[in-house]
């Protein structure tokens, strides 16, 4: 299929457009302090535009942006696109000097923060770009001179996204505007209408975020943008706003879940939460679709993929033990994705239950990593991404993630994915959160271990540690437990155990009698 065949009917753009002419009061954008209805949204970027173009953003350019999730992010994104230039989310939670590296790393020609970031956004901006905060009430930018909007190429970068740096320093990824649309416009497992309220709660930084936003954009939503990230706060937004759609992280979740069990309320009108971005366990499933009332969505994929590769459905949320292997699973390949699973040694694919090495193939997945061909390379072979997860892909379709291949414990000779202890851990209802992770040992290679954050005072190592006993062969029960009052996690809500590991201070008890 050629590139022009591939390009949709409608992209996200030009459906902008035609809500504008269709339904031009209709509210588009809803935030604490503002909000713009799909006329407004459609002026404003044409304004934004032609800002823009006077600081001589054109095609190819590369304007960044610096703030929190904000009324203004889909009116400069559009701006962004009318000009054929692309957006890069800056993490706002980075000091300046991680900002200006990344301004520098990317060759912004602009930068554009919002008005509670406008002196950081000028700091990380000095002696290398041009600077301008947009605030977040209408008009959003001075008029200026209108401008003809550029028609987009396939090829165009569009957006540029920073992993999250879980598993290191985090890399550019740049997707083209091609494989942008198709992301979109692949068939919406979360059933959007024009009549859809979604909270946009994942930065608008990263993959998660901006997708939803431009889901948004693309099928005419009502999207509503949070002050802030409280459970109780989530909770009065989802009811005050009477929400319908939105995305979260199984740690929000978990949150939320915990709320409303203290504090019930309905949500009357929330009929979908999509979920992702880290594992989830059966037994938080369980919880989350008794108490929140409606259909829950996994999706699964990464950064680099541009969109998620998996979907577990909503009608694949049952709790009936006939189930359990479905709801454990991350789903079946999304339309047009590919998916080839490889021995961890060999690189050879492997029969149907076998784990491997989970490689995906998709229209929409980066070309590449801006200026790290290195790490590009160890990811993209032969048009095929290696996503360093392992797992397996089962009889009926469903793809199973065991955990990354990088996280994996040897010990003594055996295999442990991290995820299957967290799971057994993750039963006691003592316990809110936990991570496992492997520390080295001189004897075993490396011994298995857990943090976990506890509900309440009073738990201890021991009960864990004999709760694991009951349901698990010795040899992946943790030998030690650290109970920590949170877990250290990235922007995006990702596990960092590499932190866990380096606030170890010794080698874990145990020895040949505890295996």
């Amino acid at each position: 299929m050629t590139r022009q065949e591939q390009w949709p009917d409608l992209t996200i753009d030009a459906a902008v457009r035609a809500h504008a002419r269709m339904r031009p009061d209709a509210p588009a954008i809803v935030g604490p302090a503002s909000s713009l209805t799909w006329r407004e949204l459609d002026e404003a970027a044409d304004r934004g535009a032609a800002f823009l173009a006077g600081h001589g953003v054109g095609p190819g350019s590369r304007v960044g942006w610096l703030g929190q999730n904000d009324v203004a992010f889909p009116a400069v994104l559009l701006a962004i696109w009318r000009r054929r230039a692309s957006m890069v989310g800056l993490n706002w939670r980075l000091p300046t000097a991680g900002q200006r590296e990344a301004v520098a790393f990317v060759d912004l020609a602009h930068l554009v923060s919002t008005a509670e970031f406008a002196e950081r956004g000028q700091e990380a901006a000095h002696g290398l770009t041009t600077h301008s905060a947009v605030d977040s009430t209408l008009p959003l930018w001075p008029d200026s001179s209108a401008v003809e909007p550029l028609e987009p190429g396939y090829d165009d970068e569009a957006i540029v996204y920073f992993t999250s740096g879980s598993t290191g320093v985090p890399k550019a990824v740049p997707l083209t505007r091609l494989a942008n649309e198709l992301s979109v416009a692949n068939p919406q497992v979360h059933r959007f209408t024009t009549e859809s309220r979604q909270l946009i709660v994942p930065p608008v930084f990263h993959l998660a975020g901006a997708t939803w936003v431009q889901y948004g954009l693309r099928f005419g939503t009502t999207q509503v943008y949070v002050a802030g990230g409280a459970p109780a706060s989530l909770v009065e937004e989802l009811a005050g706003h009477r929400i319908t759609h939105t995305v979260l992280v199984p740690t929000l979740i978990r949150a939320i879940v915990d709320h409303l069990q203290k504090h019930p309320r309905p949500l009357p009108d929330l009929r979908h939460v999509a979920y992702g971005a880290s594992p989830i366990t059966v037994s938080l499933l369980s919880e989350a679709i008794d108490v929140l009332g409606c259909e829950l969505c996994q999706i699964y994929g990464m950064t680099e993929a541009g969109a998620p590769v998996t979907c577990l459905p909503p009608e694949d949320h049952r709790l009936d033990p006939e189930n359990a292997g479905r709801l454990a699973s991350a789903g079946r390949l999304v339309e047009n994705v590919e998916l080839s699973v490889r021995d961890l040694v060999t690189g050879e694919e492997v029969p149907v239950g076998t784990p491997g090495e989970l490689h995906f193939r998709t229209p929409f997945m980066m070309r590449g990593y801006i200026g790290r061909d290195d790490a590009t390379r160890s990811v993209l072979t032969g048009g095929w991404l290696n996503t360093r997860d392992v797992g397996y892909l089962d009889g009926d379709g469903y793809v199973h993630v065991e955990g990354r291949s990088d996280h994996m414990i040897v010990t003594g000779g055996e295999n442990v994915h991290p995820a299957e202890v967290e799971n057994v851990i993750d039963q006691m209802p003592e316990i809110l959160e936990c991570a496992v992770y492997g520390v080295p040992d001189d004897v075993w290679g490396r011994l298995v271990c857990a943090a976990v954050v506890p509900r309440d005072d009073g738990l201890t190592e021991q009960a864990v540690i004999e709760h694991c006993r009951r349901f698990l062969p010795g040899y992946k029960v943790p030998k030690r437990i650290r109970i920590l009052p949170e877990l250290p996690r990235t922007a995006t809500g990702k596990i960092v155990r590499a932190t866990l590991l380096a606030g170890e201070t010794g080698a874990g008890a145990g020895g040949e009698a505890e295996r």
